[in-house]
């Protein structure tokens, strides 16, 4: 009965989520809209990621003494070197877990 309910659920929100993305893909969306649209994802992106590396756990602004911050470009030094996510990632990592040790 908890596969059924899940795999229903899981089916559900999968239509709900397609139908709207199909529905996008196949209107005329103004030229203006896709602009505008294109720039979604780099903002969402920064709406997560930045408050989690500036903030402290007292949720205050922290620059110095933040080895979040340090970590961070290094991962986009090897973004824009590489180009890899995984590396990025596994570097932004390391470098977070030396500074922290």
């Amino acid at each position: 009965m908890i596969w059924a309910a899940i795999i229903i659920s899981g089916f559900t929100t999968f239509l709900i989520r397609f139908s709207a993305i199909f529905q996008v893909k196949n209107s005329d969306v103004p030229e203006w809209l896709e602009n505008i649209l294109r720039y979604v994802p780099t903002s969402v992106f920064a709406a997560l990621i930045f408050p989690e590396i500036l903030f402290n756990d007292a949720d205050a602004i922290q620059f110095f003494g933040n080895p979040k911050i340090l970590a961070a470009f290094a991962a986009l030094l090897v973004t824009v070197i590489t180009r890899n996510i995984a590396i990025t990632i596994t570097t932004g990592m390391v470098v977070l877990w030396i500074l922290t040790l």
